[in-house]
């Protein structure tokens, strides 16, 4: 198997990091979502993690050792499991590769239990080295000719949280990855022009290459999804 892992610097380590602290128990549900060649759902087999399951529309041909790889487009999602049997949702680096993120919610809403969660990572457009980039040239860090090809949605927080709603979710936290607030991919003129903006005042939310979120559930939050309901609440808006 491939295990090649396809993220920057050392996103695999700190998610790990991170979801033992959230998922102790060893006998969790957890689904990677566009899980690659497996290298995340490996790791954690090694940290003891007995229930893991990977779909991506290009997954490993076989499944092993108690990793069970699922093909699935993910701009269609379903996936061949049972209703609210996951206890924990990854989605690391692939948000920004799906063009149809309502259907990607829908269905995490249907597989996970009640107070599961999601953790999710995505190219961070929030921090100063991304919006100095685009100010000077019109250009959305890692979403533009010389960023990834297959990069077709940006993840601007406060839009997406009003997708999140739609769908019975809220944000529990987020944060930036490097930790230090430090942008490794961003070329040194780009990286000097950030922190004097920082100096002139210039606030990062957050800092870093990427954003992170931890997003859980609330059974009063969702905007229903009928297209009745969608259109009462349109057309008060605009009443």
């Amino acid at each position: 198997m491939n295990l090649s892992e396809r993220t920057s610097g050392k996103v695999h380590e700190f998610v790990a990091e991170r979801l033992i602290k959230l998922v102790p128990e060893r006998d969790a549900r957890i689904l990677d979502v566009g899980c690659g060649t497996g290298a995340l759902l490996v790791r954690l087999r090694t940290l003891g993690f007995k229930h893991l399951y990977g779909v991506d529309i290009a997954p490993p041909p076989e499944s092993e050792g108690g990793i069970n790889f699922l093909s699935c487009d993910l701009d269609s999602f379903n996936a061949p499991l049972e209703a609210g049997t996951v206890d924990l949702a990854l989605a690391v680096e692939v948000i920004e590769h799906i063009e149809n993120i309502g259907q990607l919610l829908q269905e995490l809403s249907r597989l996970l239990r009640p107070n599961g969660s999601i953790l999710l990572t995505t190219p961070n457009v929030h921090s100063v080295e991304a919006r100095v980039r685009y100010l000077l040239t019109g250009n959305l860090k890692q979403f533009d000719a010389i960023g990834d090809p297959t990069h077709v949605t940006p993840i601007f927080r406060f839009p997406f949280e009003r997708i999140l709603r739609r769908h019975g979710f809220f944000v529990i936290d987020a944060w930036g990855f490097p930790i230090d607030g430090s942008s490794p991919t961003s070329r040194p003129s780009t990286r000097f022009l950030a922190n004097l903006a920082r100096f002139l005042g210039a606030k990062d939310a957050p800092a870093g290459d990427t954003l992170c979120m931890l997003i859980g559930q609330g059974k009063d939050i969702g905007v229903a999804r009928s297209a009745e309901q969608k259109r009462q609440a349109l057309t008060a808006h605009y009443k």
